[in-house]
């Protein structure tokens, strides 16, 4: 199976304060994501900017176009109950929350809706944890899917605006051996670190991207990316990064 995730698209109808054109961006990425022949696109928070029903209209329009296979999460820039009612046809799975679970083969992605409304950083309370026991697959591979990080990053900034509740969620973790990777956005960058025992890993965004550095919170112009996810019977996930733009491919001569 492959999974390609895209992450904090930005969408709205301007460019970005960074200069980045979130829609030209877009199409970049799914021409890109297209070529890798993915089994599902996964795209975890922050599709739009502004929260608009008009920008999800077109991000739904644009999806349906590129004929590939999707799964769509919340961000703290997303309007829940706008996100929900224009992607009606997603398997929504709580009454109130953007959650729902994605099977591909005998994998299982469990898609938690982390965001507080309002707020910039997320949460995760018992009802997200009784969502997950109810919905959790026991004898199938399976990654958890959120926005928010639970994990410390290491950019001052974004770990103020990180997931709280992060000790119920290793908790539940530490009982569900089947749950084999932690996939979030919201950072802006590729970090890899460990969660609960687990391999926990943040895609970059398709806009700018999150400055690594002490001090302030700030961006930088770096390029676009995303993440390629392949999962084999009997092997362990293995990740690519990569960046939107695709550069030549040159064969070793012989």
């Amino acid at each position: 199976m492959r999974i390609v995730q895209l992450s904090d698209l930005h969408l709205r109808p301007q460019a970005l304060y960074s200069g980045v054109d979130p829609w030209s961006a877009l199409t970049g990425a799914l021409s890109r994501a297209r070529s890798f022949a993915p089994d599902l696109l996964l795209l975890s928070g922050d599709l739009a900017d502004d929260g608009e029903a008009a920008t999800y209209c077109r991000l739904l329009e644009a999806l349906e176009e590129y004929g590939l296979p999707y799964a769509v999460l919340p961000g703290n820039h997303d309007e829940r109950k706008t996100l929900r009612d224009v992607f009606s046809r997603q398997a929504w799975s709580h009454p109130q929350l953007a959650c729902q679970r994605a099977d591909l083969g005998n994998i299982s992605l469990l898609l938690l809706d982390s965001v507080i409304p309002g707020e910039e950083g997320g949460k995760v309370r018992q009802q997200h944890i009784d969502w997950l026991e109810s919905h959790c697959p026991s004898v199938r591979r399976v990654a958890l899917v959120l926005h928010h990080p639970p994990f410390r990053i290491g950019i001052e900034g974004m770990d103020a605006i990180a997931c709280q509740g992060g000790e119920l969620l290793a908790a539940w973790l530490a009982t569900k051996p089947q749950v084999e990777r932690v996939l979030c956005g919201h950072v802006h960058r590729h970090v890899t670190t460990d969660f609960a025992g687990r391999l926990a890993l943040t895609a970059p965004s398709t806009v700018h991207q999150i400055a690594l550095q002490d001090g302030p919170l700030a961006y930088t112009p770096e390029a676009g990316g995303l993440l390629v996810h392949d999962v084999l019977p009997g092997e362990p996930w293995r990740t690519h990064y990569l960046p939107l733009a695709a550069a030549p491919v040159i064969v070793y001569p012989e």
